[in-house]
């Protein structure tokens, strides 16, 4: 029995060493030079609609993106702040280099796991949408800070199919600074030989005297494409967005 006791244990990865595959695996996959998509866009407040809206964006690896709005007629903006944020997983650009294993000759010393105010926890399989997943529990961040709450991580290839994040909502914030952080839940998918986003949904509470406000917004992601160039001028000089009338 404490053979078997023993087994079961050593069986189950932590929660760190899951989460470190996870990124590992996510940082040496094909990064895109370029994704275009279309973003379908609904915000709500009180369950009454407040915006609805479409979108194409095309993306650069560099976080640059041309984005053609149907709220500004379609006239095309650049902007480093995609709404609700960037159509793949990180890390990106040099952070990749830090989840890489070194390059052939260079010997690894230690690997070090330095213990902070975060902590992770296996909540154990679960079954998303027919794939066995680990479910990864994230708590202690900073409630007032952008932080990760949840991931789930195909048990097999380690892909990461969902998280839940809080963080800034940018078109409240636009409007209101004193606007606080908001809740995501993010689900992924492939297109192609690439996982991207495919769905996300954010939710913020907003205080009003003795009353509160709840905003709810959906963003719906389509029509993927992977070009391998785009033009230069692309991403060079666009038409600003039209002014709203006084």
């Amino acid at each position: 029995m404490i053979h078997l006791l023993l087994a079961a244990l050593t069986a189950t990865p932590s929660c760190w060493d899951i989460y470190d595959k996870a990124l590992t695996h996510s940082a040496a996959s094909a990064h895109p030079p370029y994704i275009t998509y279309d973003e379908r866009i609904s915000i709500t407040d009180d369950d009454e609609s407040l915006l609805r809206s479409a979108a194409h964006i095309d993306y650069r690896d560099d976080g640059m993106a041309r984005v053609a709005d149907e709220r500004f007629d379609y006239a095309p903006i650049l902007t480093r702040e995609v709404e609700p944020g960037p159509p793949e997983l990180g890390p990106y650009g040099p952070g990749r280099s830090m989840w890489l294993a070194p390059p052939p000759g260079v010997p690894t010393i230690a690997v070090l796991r330095a213990r902070g105010m975060v902590r992770c926890a296996n909540e154990g399989m679960e079954r998303l949408k027919s794939r066995e997943v680990y479910h990864l529990a994230f708590r202690g961040a900073n409630p007032a800070r952008a932080h990760l709450d949840d991931l789930w991580i195909d048990a097999h290839s380690y892909d990461i199919w969902r998280l839940r994040v809080t963080g800034p909502v940018a078109l409240l914030a636009s409007a209101n600074s004193s606007i606080g952080l908001g809740k995501y839940d993010v689900e992924m998918a492939y297109q192609g030989p690439y996982l991207v986003v495919d769905h996300v949904v954010w939710s913020y509470r907003e205080r009003i005297y003795s009353q509160y406000a709840d905003y709810t917004g959906e963003y719906t992601f389509s029509d993927f494409a992977f070009p391998r160039e785009l033009p230069p001028s692309f991403f060079a000089s666009v038409a600003q967005p039209l002014e709203q009338p006084q």
